[in-house]
Formats: C-alpha cells, structure tokens, sequence
C-alpha cells in the first residue's frame, strides 16, 4: 500500500469517526435543549404564588411574599375621608340604672336622702344576655256552640320537648357564617347558655334546617334565569375523605352553590342551568364552561393580570407581557369612566382604538415566541410552551376577553363568585373533610340560604329564625 492510499484511509476513517460524533453531539444538543427546557418550567413553577398566577393564597406557605397589589396609591390619608358618614353606636332608652358614689359615701347611711349628691357624669354600656328560656305552651281545646277546635302548635314544634327556633338558628349560624365545627360548636352552645346538645342533635338540626332553606333554595336557579350576567366558578371540597366540587353560579343579588363529584361539563350539565342560560357568563378561562353552555362568555382579566405578572417577572425579556398588561388596565379605567358617563359617545372609538392596540401587542408576542418546528416522523400537535399558549389563548378569546370594555353590565373580574366561595374554602380548612355527603349537601344549602340572605340586607340569624317560624320571603332580584 503506498502512502497515498494510506493517507485516503486515513482520511476516510476520520471523516466516520467526524460523522460518529456529529450525530452524538447533535443528539447531546437535543437532550441539552430538553434538559434546558424542563429547567426553565420548574424555574417558572418555583417562582409562582398567588400575586402572578392562580394559585391561592394559602398555596404561598409560611414565606409568604412581600404583598404586591394591583392597586396603586390614591393619595389621600388612610381612614376615613372628608365628608365621609360614619357609623357609630346608637343609644336607646336604658335597661337599667346603676349608681356609682364616692368611696367615702358608700356606707353612708344618710345617702338615699342627702342634698348633696348630684349626678357628675353619665357613662353607658352596650352589653349582651345569653341565658336559657323554658317555654311551656299550653295547646288549648274548645268546644263551644257544638264545634270543637284544638289550637295549633307554634311553627317549628313538633315533639313533646323540642329545641326552641333561636337555638336552631344559633347553631346554623355558627356552622355557615362562624365556619364552627361539629364538636366546638356543642361546646360553644354549652358553655353560653348551659344546654348541651350532642353532636347527632346538632346534625340533625342542621338537616332539619337544610331540608327547609331547599324549599326557598329551588327555585334560585329559576331567578338566575332573569338576570343578564352571572358569575361562575369552581373550588374543591373534601367529602369523605374524596374530592368533590363546589361550583357556585352567583350575581350581586343571589348566590346558588352545588355538589358534584366533578368538575367539569358533566358536573355542569348534572346541575342543569348553565345548559339552558343565554345570558353571559362570566369566568377564568375553565375550558368546560365553553362546552356546558351556548351563552356569552366573559373573561376574568384579575387572572389575566395574574398571568402576564408571572410571564414578565420570570421573563424579563418578554416585554410585551408587561406592555398587555397596561393596556387591559387602561382599557378598564376607560371602561369605568364611560360606565359613569354613558352621555359621552366616543366610546366605540375610543374602544377600538384600545383593541388595535391589544392585537398589536400579541402579534409582538407571538413574532418573539415563534411555534418551533415540527419534528419528522413525530405524531400530534407541536408542543408551544405556556407563554405561546397564551398568547395564542388571548388572541383566539380575544372578544371574551375585552367584552368588559364593549358592554356597560359586564364587569372586569370574576370577583363576585370568587368572594362567594371563599367562605366554602374556609369551612375546607376548619374542618378538613366533611364526614358524609349529606352533611355537605346541608352546608351548601343553608350557605345559600344565608348568602343570598345576606345580600338583600337580612342578617343570617334574622333570615333562619324567620325562615323556621314561617314569615321569610327572600327578595332575589
């Protein structure tokens, strides 16, 4: 072999051995790339809490971030402003009368009769009495002029010795505004009036309860009907020791909640209102409410907010998240300020104006997240990544989303469900899980109850306690 050909040789074993690692560190790239990918989501991930995505605020833990609100400074003096009403104590005519003397008076014994004292001062205290009553009823029978008439019994009394109506509603007071369980609320009952009531006693009457807030309650959903604009949203609850759904459908008015073992369109159809609704509806962007109902649909833009904080804090250089997120602010302002002058005509305009400026700022977003290609022989849809998704997300709901700006009724956020289930989630913490779903079903029924109770001006205890002697109508509209 002459050196020639010893050297072509040579050369073609390197061109293989050249080819040999290209492939491998192609390959090496490929998993680097990966590998950089998946970091950069847990990074992401780690880097979440409430004040820039979904996540609730209990998620936060004990290291709970500095607070940043969406809220900016007003200027103005904390408290009470200029002009404001304020709410005092109003004094009625006293209970009783107590007379404080001086300490060398106090054994006088010419005290009742002496010309010398007069009244300094006058003071006042607003107190409470908590204490047991005993009722007897007598249920009277007359037989006068050949008829005979038995009385009665009052609303609410069924056996011989029952539990009287302020005690039932003390206890459904406790157990869906105080958020008490089952066991802490016997002790609280004992030790405030003496009566100790066993926790079957108690269940049963919350049941009872229950069973008579559902006459009022059914037809809810009926009223929710009339209404232009209703709020809906989803949390999970703990019933035997199995997830299950809360969803709640509420307006400013009225607050209906329901049970479900699921989450989803079939939750939603099993409830039965969502189906037949053509209001609109307002909500995140849960893809299920987009299945269950033929209605509107309006976006929640305080979880919008939330997620384009996280995009330009965990990614500073995606700078059309932060410049998105002025823009849905000013659209809200102008929003609000057309809302309060609506002689004013530039709205449309000045509106569409707003939404060219949206589209331009996601066409920014989306020329600087290009969708990569797609790879050969690989099967299903290109993976976008959550920032693509969301842009992708904003511009195809692009009408939900700004609907706040076009329709005077429709609000800029999902709050009002969100409130309404707040205290569900509390009753979650306090309790953990509810022992049976029955118990669960009587919680939601009275929560609704009270809430919406609560939203026409009527305390909780005010509403049970006419709601057991028979002379409640809730106004719902």
């Amino acid at each position: 072999m002459t050196v020639i050909e010893e050297l072509m040789a040579t050369v073609r074993a390197q061109q293989h051995t050249i080819e040999v690692l290209t492939i491998k560190l192609e390959e090496t790239n490929a998993k680097l790339d990966k590998a950089n990918a998946r970091i950069a989501e847990l990074e992401d991930q780690l880097h979440k809490d409430s004040h820039n995505s979904s996540k609730p605020p209990s998620s936060d833990g004990y290291e709970k971030p500095a607070p940043k609100s969406q809220r900016k400074t007003s200027g103005k003096r904390a408290g009470g402003q200029t002009g404001h009403k304020g709410n005092h104590m109003m004094l009625g005519a006293p209970d009783r009368i107590e007379t404080v003397y001086p300490q060398h008076c106090v054994n006088c014994p010419h005290r009742a009769h002496c010309d010398k004292l007069k009244v300094h001062d006058t003071c006042y205290t607003v107190d409470i009495e908590i204490r047991k009553e005993t009722i007897k009823y007598e249920i009277m029978k007359c037989n006068c002029g050949g008829v005979q008439e038995i009385a009665k019994r009052p609303a609410g009394i069924s056996g011989s010795v029952t539990y009287g109506n302020r005690l039932k509603a003390l206890v459904c007071v406790l157990s869906t505004k105080g958020m008490v369980a089952i066991k802490n609320l016997c002790e609280i009952i004992h030790g405030l009036t003496g009566i100790k009531p066993g926790t079957g006693t108690v269940c049963n009457m919350l049941h009872s309860a229950a069973t008579q807030a559902k006459t009022v309650v059914d037809g809810f959903p009926q009223e929710l009907h009339k209404n232009p604009v209703v709020h809906c949203d989803e949390t999970g609850l703990r019933v035997n020791g199995k997830l299950h759904w809360v969803h709640v459908i509420s307006t400013s008015g009225l607050t209906y909640y329901a049970l479900s073992e699921k989450r989803g369109k079939q939750a939603m159809d099993e409830i039965g209102f969502l189906a037949s609704y053509r209001g609109i509806v307002v909500h995140d962007f849960w893809v299920s409410y987009f299945k269950a109902t033929g209605a509107e649909h309006a976006m929640c833009c305080a979880h919008l907010l939330r997620e384009l904080t996280g995009v330009f804090e965990n990614h500073p250089e995606q700078t059309w998240a932060r410049e998105l997120y002025c823009e849905l602010l000013s659209m809200y302002r102008a929003a609000d300020f057309y809302n309060q002058h609506p002689e004013i005509e530039s709205r449309q305009h000045y509106m569409e104006c707003l939404k060219r400026n949206y589209d331009q700022i996601l066409e920014k977003g989306a020329a600087q997240n290009q969708l990569p290609e797609k790879e050969s022989g690989k099967r299903g849809r290109v993976k976008r990544g959550r920032i693509r998704a969301l842009i992708d997300r904003l511009r195809i709901y692009r009408g939900e989303v700004c609907r706040f700006a076009d329709n005077p009724i429709v609000p800029f956020t999902n709050n009002q469900a969100e409130r309404d289930l707040r205290m569900v989630r509390m009753k979650s913490k306090v309790i953990g899980t509810f022992r049976s779903e029955q118990g669960a079903i009587d919680f939601l029924l009275l929560k609704t109850f009270t809430s919406t109770a609560a939203k026409a001006g009527i305390a909780a205890f005010d509403a049970l306690l006419s709601m057991f002697q028979g002379q409640l109508a809730l106004r719902t509209e």
